[in-house]
């Protein structure tokens, strides 16, 4: 069945109503006609079954048949920093994040980072990884939706702002003796913020910029991993190791 989100001030007295993005992707992709039956997911942990009433061009309408409580959202909750990389790179590697159970992404302006992003070009983006993360929930059959930062952040600036974060991590390929099974904490986390470089990778400033913050440089193994392979090798160890992998 199909899912789609909608917010939770979408529903009135056992109706739903859909609009936006979805409304054409209802109509004239997936052609669905008043009858058919699709989930509706309020992002807040509840899963609806919503029958079709009215499809129109500006907004889809449905009643509300059944509703529960599901849980696919992972235990920990999990900001990633993420350098820009070059080309579209970011684009996949957030649509594995989110798979992986990410609960926010921050998109990181780094000094070794290639691509220049414009302050102009920047809403643009956000809102194309928006749709990525969107999307990518719904393939994933998770019920809530990931954030992702409405701003550029420096590492600086992530690391300040996660200060609180139970466990806090900047991997780096220049660390030669801390890994990840060498992380202790006196309890199971339930938050940890972590960022993955560039493809030149973090600067020493930068480094020192995140210890500050109270981040642990890590090392991910004596092989140096492709930017666009570290996050997801992260995200794999730390849910194998205190999230539900």
């Amino acid at each position: 069945m199909h899912r789609f989100f909608v917010r939770p001030e979408d529903f009135t007295s056992g109706e739903v109503v859909l609009r936006g993005s979805d409304v054409s992707h209802i109509r004239t992709v997936l052609r669905l006609k008043p009858g058919e039956r699709i989930q509706v997911l309020d992002g807040l942990g509840n899963r609806y079954c919503v029958c079709l009433t009215e499809v129109k061009p500006k907004e889809i309408r449905g009643q509300v048949e059944s509703k529960e409580a599901v849980q696919t959202e992972s235990p920990l909750n999990l900001r990633m920093g993420l350098s820009l990389l070059k080309g579209n790179k970011f684009d996949p590697i957030l649509r594995k994040a989110v798979e992986l159970g990410v609960r926010s992404v921050v998109p990181l302006r780094t000094e070794r980072c290639v691509v220049r992003v414009l302050r102009t070009e920047e809403d643009k983006k956000i809102a194309r990884w928006e749709k990525i993360a969107r999307e990518a929930a719904k393939q994933s059959g998770r019920t809530e939706l990931p954030a992702v930062h409405p701003r550029l952040q420096s590492v600086e600036n992530f690391c300040h702002e996660c200060r609180d974060f139970d466990v806090k991590i900047i991997f780096w390929e220049e660390e030669e003796e801390t890994r990840l099974k060498d992380i202790h904490v006196e309890n199971s986390p339930r938050s940890i913020a972590f960022l993955t470089g560039p493809e030149g990778g973090f600067s020493r400033q930068e480094i020192e910029a995140a210890k500050q913050s109270g981040f642990q440089p890590v090392s991910l193994g004596p092989r140096i991993l492709r930017a666009e392979t570290a996050p997801v090798v992260v995200l794999s160890l730390l849910q194998n190791r205190w999230g539900d992998l």
